[in-house]
């Protein structure tokens, strides 16, 4: 995302932020189905070696090919030193989190959660006082696009891992699917996301507008109607709910992301970048704990039983609406923020 702020203007970032996210389709079309083939053949090991060499590639092109330096940079001036502490606290705050994964007792569950939001509220607060930050100015704030953004964003990452995490259980125990296509409903999230994404990646104007209105509005209804069909023994209407909730999806990040850029103020939009990324990371972080202490609540532990695996995920995506709703109540008000000429337009009577 850092790369794509300095090397490409403002009029592309739409279509390159769209390829990007396209390159997800395949991984997600291609993963899933390697991941099961291991799990079928009781090797689950196998699936983290194969992506091995994926992973040495990647290390190797990324040596050759980013620029040592960008436009905007200069050799003469000495880059500040990495914000160890911070990115310390940062980490401390996501174990907490991880660490309530595993725990059995509630209190001390939410009570990891909780000391993980702390430590991470604290490190925003001390990185607002900083000389090299690490997130913008005004990172938090709901009175600034900036702001907004970046909370979508996390809210966004809270629900989709907690979707996906517990897709694949419904699907092999309560509706039998196999190891290697219990993963297809993530897959098909993944293509209406892309789907979305260049469908919408070149509107503006009034469809800009429209695009990240009605995008929210469709996934939250996508994952409404997979909510009240999760247990339904109809893998069509499963189907359709998750691909109308990654059509909806696409439709808007691809604008709300380019737009989240082009309002960070001179100087920032390399730390806005980066943080694009590492909030939608915090979000899925702790959205994957709290669904932990939902599924757990709702009497999932280590049960087997379909009737008591369908309560559970049921009982996490019912838990999903809440912050897929926020999300969609703060892009209202992102709209408002940051398109105010499209919003204090002349209607065509006038």
């Amino acid at each position: 995302m850092a790369l794509i702020t300095s090397l490409y203007s403002a009029r592309l970032r739409t279509r390159i932020i769209a390829i990007s996210q396209g390159t997800f389709t395949a991984c997600h079309l291609s993963g899933p189905v390697v991941g099961g083939m291991f799990a079928a053949m009781h090797w689950w090991r196998g699936s983290f070696w194969a992506m091995a060499p994926f992973m040495l590639a990647f290390a190797a092109l990324a040596y050759a090919k980013i620029p040592e330096q960008l436009g905007d940079e200069s050799a003469r001036h000495r880059p500040p030193s990495p914000p160890l502490l911070r990115l310390a606290g940062l980490a401390a705050g996501v174990c907490c989190v991880a660490a309530a994964g595993p725990v059995q007792a509630l209190p001390l569950r939410l009570l990891l959660i909780a000391g993980g939001i702390a430590v991470v509220g604290l490190i925003f607060r001390l990185d607002r006082r900083a000389a090299n930050n690490l997130f913008p100015a005004r990172a938090l704030s709901l009175n600034a696009p900036i702001g907004l953004g970046l909370w979508i964003l996390a809210l966004h990452g809270m629900t989709q891992t907690s979707v996906n995490l517990f897709l694949p259980l419904l699907l092999q125990v309560v509706h039998g699917v196999s190891p290697v296509f219990v993963n297809f409903l993530s897959i098909i999230i993944s293509c209406g996301w892309t789907i979305g994404t260049f469908a919408a990646s070149g509107w503006s104007g009034a469809r800009e507008r429209l695009a990240l209105a009605s995008g929210p509005v469709l996934a939250f209804a996508g994952l409404v109607c997979l909510t009240l069909v999760a247990v339904q023994p109809v893998l069509v209407l499963l189907a359709a709910s998750t691909l109308l909730m990654g059509l909806g999806i696409g439709i808007y990040n691809v604008h709300l992301v380019a737009r989240t850029m082009a309002s960070a103020a001179i100087g920032e939009q390399r730390s806005l970048a980066s943080a694009l990324t590492s909030v939608r990371s915090l979000g899925t972080a702790f959205g994957a704990a709290i669904a932990g202490v939902v599924a757990s609540t709702a009497g999932l532990g280590a049960a087997t039983e379909p009737q008591a695996v369908g309560h559970a995920v049921t009982m996490v995506y019912l838990f999903c609406w809440v912050p897929f709703g926020l999300a969609a109540v703060c892009m209202f008000r992102f709209i408002r923020l940051a398109l105010p000429r499209l919003a204090a337009a002349p209607s065509f009577a006038d």
